[in-house]
């Protein structure tokens, strides 16, 4: 392929994610599904126009770079007054789902494929997360009540966050070569522990300093991302957890007006309040939708449909996460809440760039077993989209035909 041509080809996948994000609020169908099926079309398994040796080493930072664009983003969207207001139900959705999912996971490949158990574990840490840029759409397309609208969003923010932070801990163990479950644990509570605050004290070493010093500067939206770069560069060269530094660090840039109200920063700041804008925001945002619009169509390139072995046993472990999620929701989410959306709320599970980036890791860092992890959690990803959007297609048909059989009775 040219260089014109792959230029062309990079152009024309951006207006076609838009258009498919337009055509969401017809098809029900999430963008990400239409950009993986474009990536099957034009990889090895139909086309042959595109592969991932293709893109050689690029294809390792790439993954990287489209890693740290997620951590920082999803950061900088966790609002501290929204976990205050709405922690404890979506929190506990979050926790017993992600566990459930994650023993669920483990335990069947475990059983039926020949990968070792941390891989396993790895692996069901990886998918025990929810898509935001899957549920966040649907739900809004559906117009669920806003008390259920927030606990989804706030437990896809939430498992994103606990999918980060456990699979990146027993990531680190996996390069190790450490295989206690007591390790992994106390290490991950050190590594949370101390990347969290080097995140903390250079993000607001950062936001203080462009206040202070860059604050008539002009052209600085891409330095907040640059310094992201570096915060994960140096901690990965001194060996600690640097997507976790990445993520704090973006939580604390995300909610300044909230922590400059502290009587001590005030000293730095002069009483003013340091607020990331909207420019800024929509500045990452439309950064990490293009990182997004590639990557999913890199994982539709990566699927290897002619190992079905790996396959049924996706598709298993996503119909078991499913019905594990149904059961745990009938516990957590009230009565009280109308069945509609009671129903939607069980079947919001999708995976999504969280689950598939970190996937490409332990393969990037030439881990035994690497490309076996990837080829699974890419299928669930995969499965798990299209069954959470033919799920709440067809609740939503129901629905609709129920309030149909309403009014002409009135």
């Amino acid at each position: 392929m040219s260089v014109s041509t792959s230029i062309i080809a990079l152009g024309c996948l951006i207006f076609l994610s838009h258009i498919f994000n337009a055509l969401f609020e017809r098809t029900k169908i999430p963008s990400v599904i239409f950009l993986i099926c474009i990536g099957i079309f034009i990889g090895p398994m139909i086309m042959s126009w595109a592969t991932p040796k293709d893109l050689g080493s690029f294809g390792n930072v790439f993954t990287t770079i489209t890693f740290i664009v997620i951590l920082f983003e999803s950061g900088t969207n966790l609002n501290i007054y929204d976990i205050r207001k709405s922690i404890g139900r979506a929190t506990a959705l979050t926790v017993t789902c992600f566990i459930t999912t994650l023993v669920i996971s483990s335990m069947v490949i475990f059983m039926l494929t020949d990968l070792d158990i941390m891989s396993c574990i790895f692996i069901g840490s990886v998918v025990g997360g929810t898509a935001v840029a899957v549920v966040i759409p649907v739900v809004k397309q559906l117009k669920l009540r806003e008390k259920s609208t927030t606990i989804l969003s706030l437990e896809s923010a939430f498992s994103s966050v606990l999918c980060l932070i456990i699979s990146l801990a027993i990531f680190e163990n996996m390069r190790s070569g450490e295989m206690s479950i007591v390790k992994i644990i106390i290490n991950m509570i050190i590594s949370l522990f101390v990347t969290s605050i080097f995140g903390a004290v250079l993000g607001l070493a950062w936001a203080i300093f462009q206040h202070r010093v860059l604050k008539n500067a002009k052209n600085m939206m891409f330095a907040s991302f640059a310094f992201a770069f570096i915060i994960y560069g140096v901690c990965d060269q001194i060996n600690i957890n640097g997507g976790t530094a990445v993520l704090v660090y973006g939580i604390i840039l995300g909610n300044m007006n909230y922590f400059s109200q502290n009587r001590i920063l005030k000293k730095f700041t002069l009483g003013e309040k340091l607020i990331l804008n909207e420019n800024h925001r929509t500045f990452f945002s439309e950064i990490g939708f293009v990182l997004q619009t590639y990557f999913f169509v890199y994982v539709g390139i990566s699927l290897k449909f002619s190992d079905i072995n790996l396959f049924v046993v996706s598709m298993i472990v996503s119909v078991l996460i499913f019905i594990g999620r149904q059961i745990m929701t009938s516990f957590i989410i009230s009565k009280e809440t109308p069945k509609f959306e009671r129903e939607i709320i069980s079947i919001m599970t999708p995976k999504g760039l969280v689950a598939a980036v970190m996937a490409s890791l332990p393969l990037q860092y030439g881990l035994v077993n690497g490309e076996e992890i990837q080829g699974i959690v890419y299928y669930i990803v995969f499965i798990s989209i299209l069954l959470c959007s033919f799920l709440a297609a067809n609740i939503k048909r129901q629905k609709e035909k129920l309030d149909d059989k309403k009014d002409i009775k009135l």
